[in-house]
């Protein structure tokens, strides 16, 4: 796109290739690369090192600065627009101890490769001998890629390959910093956007037909999805129908198989006994766009037997044999590759194998069924239960939203009942929480809200969890963003409990009586906090109150704080 602005000592340069390079001062060259890789937010908190950029800010109008109070919010608020959107979203910070502060959640980015571009000012490059940080080193374990831009020459260059390495699979983080002579020096440059670039690679045929041998071979077969297999539902339904397959999720934090489906058996967690009974009673497993197994605690011995094949489909290459061996590896679009197998059995179960399908669909089915019937009983007798258990929220949650409403569940001991209660089929319709820091909620849920203004969009989220990033209540009223935040108050860190309680299993350790620092003794109160940043809150204590509180912040135009207080025991 072009733009129309005029600014001092700048001429502005066309993305389009072959178009004339011009002079430009780094902070409107950095502007303007902004602009035209579609930047349409800027979340940040800025300092003294990023005054150059931001005096010039309101000459373009296109970017529009979101401003936050705690740089964690900054990151959130990028993660659930990103998410929403499709796009690569981008976080301004300031200097090493603002960039640090939103470092703890980047690395989770890292870790399950949502793109982001982050970017820093720093200390001209001329002060290497009075002493500046290496703002580019700092960010390099949390980052896909770092870099410092210290020659207003390199803006575009930077910036062009910054987002083209967040955006390109395998997905991640990048980080970009800016010395302060970059941003006023001049340079001759070129404004050109990054190349989309079609990841569409195909499983080689000879893959696809030893995985069809496989899978004609198996009793047993389960397929086990992730993030990475990015929107294809469709397929992924294809085939499991075709192949009468069970589905799990695991790395699974979208809607990458419809819930309602009677073939979806729920998410895997390594720290049950189901699911590794699952696991190990399965003689061939089909892993498509996730970590095959990816948990914090340490379990000695095999996860998967012998005995059992895996198949391993994904488009990030670190991911195939991480945890677990592959028999079969197939480093392609997890989307092509399930499309080509869904094509593939079609030709292959006929007759008998046909027969076989369809007891193993019945089979599926009935676990299904008796899973969320075990769920609605255990929600319905907890019903009248004082204060509300954490079943009962999740499924009074459910029954009370709006049929367009998004949530982000960053519910981290009942995002769990949260997701099983909503049971969601549609993509775009949830969002959860991906790695292990907490602070996501409160800026995602706005994000999200940010990318689809259209839905009505509720955030899910603990005591723990919200009171790290609760200064995002200011940002959701600064800009009246009519997000509903409900947050689970069980006065305790309930997931510190709930680990504690692995862990001494896995040690063969009887579970403790007791848990050190894991309770709030003066309770949280959002409410309060959510009135003080200038945001309604409520307190509500029966499913009554919470359903009526729901409805009604889902209809408001303004951001909604429910302060829910739920059962916190384990």
């Amino acid at each position: 796109m072009e733009s129309s602005i005029n600014c001092q000592n700048c001429s502005l340069a066309s993305n389009k290739k072959g178009s004339e390079m011009v002079n430009l001062a780094g902070k409107h060259a950095l502007l303007q690369m902004f602009v035209a890789e579609g930047v349409r937010y800027v979340f940040g908190n800025p300092g003294t090192s990023e005054t150059p950029m931001m005096t010039i800010l309101p000459e373009y109008p296109d970017l529009e600065y979101i401003l936050v109070l705690q740089e964690g919010v900054a990151v959130g608020m990028a993660e659930g627009y990103g998410r929403s959107t499709g796009t690569v979203p981008l976080v301004s910070l300031h200097i090493d101890n603002g960039m640090a502060n939103g470092l703890s959640m980047m690395i989770d980015q890292l870790r399950s490769g949502t793109p982001m571009v982050m970017t820093a000012g720093n200390k001209d490059i001329r002060k290497l001998g009075p002493g500046r940080s290496d703002l580019a080193e700092l960010a390099r374990p949390f980052a896909k890629w770092s870099a410092e831009i210290t020659h207003p020459g390199q803006v575009p260059s930077v910036i062009r390959r910054a987002f083209q390495e967040a955006k390109t699979s395998p997905t991640g983080p990048v980080f970009v910093g800016m010395s302060a002579n970059a941003f006023d020096d001049v340079a001759n440059v070129d404004i050109v956007a990054s190349t989309d670039v079609a990841q569409n690679s195909s499983g080689d045929s000879s893959s696809i037909g030893e995985i069809c041998d496989l899978l004609a071979a198996a009793v047993r077969p389960i397929m086990i999805i992730g993030d990475r297999l990015n929107g294809a539902n469709e397929e992924a339904v294809r085939l499991a129908e075709t192949a009468g397959i069970p589905v799990y999720g695991h790395g699974s934090f979208e809607v990458n198989f419809p819930a309602t489906h009677p073939l979806w058996q729920g998410n895997l967690s390594l720290r049950t006994p189901q699911a590794l009974a699952t696991i190990r009673s399965a003689d061939l497993i089909i892993a498509v766009g996730c970590t095959v197994f990816e948990d914090f605690f340490y379990q000695a011995g095999r996860i998967i037997p012998e005995e059992t094949r895996l198949v391993h489909i994904d488009s990030d290459p670190g991911s195939i044999g991480k945890s677990e061996p592959a028999d079969i590896g197939v480093l392609a679009a997890p989307s092509m590759v399930v499309g080509q197998l869904a094509d593939a059995v079609s030709e292959v179960f006929t007759g008998t194998k046909a027969e076989e399908c369809a007891l193993r669909i019945r089979e599926a089915t009935a676990a299904s069924n008796a899973r969320k019937e075990s769920f609605a009983q255990s929600a319905a007798a907890q019903q009248n239960r004082s204060p509300m258990s954490p079943a009962t929220l999740a499924s009074t949650l459910a029954g009370s939203l709006p049929s367009d409403a998004a949530v982000f569940n960053d519910g981290v001991s009942t995002g769990g009942l949260i997701y099983e209660a909503l049971s969601p089929t549609e993509r775009g319709s949830y969002y959860a929480i991906r790695g292990g820091a907490i602070g996501w909620g409160m800026g995602a849920t706005m994000g999200v809200q940010l990318g689809t203004p259209e839905r009505p969009v509720v955030g899910v989220m603990g005591d723990g969890t919200a009171i790290m990033t609760v200064q995002a209540l200011w940002t959701a009223a600064n800009f009246n963003i009519p997000v509903v935040f409900v947050i689970c108050n069980n006065q305790s860190y309930r997931i510190l409990k709930l680990n504690s309680n692995v862990y001494h299993q896995l040690q063969g350790m009887p579970t403790p009586d007791s848990y050190v620092a894991s309770d709030f003794d003066t309770p949280l109160n959002f409410k309060s906090q959510a009135e003080a940043y200038g945001v309604e809150g409520v307190r509500v204590e029966t499913p009554v109150e919470l359903a009526a509180q729901i409805r009604r912040g889902c209809e408001l135009d303004k951001p909604l704080v429910i302060d829910a207080v739920i059962d916190g025991a384990v």
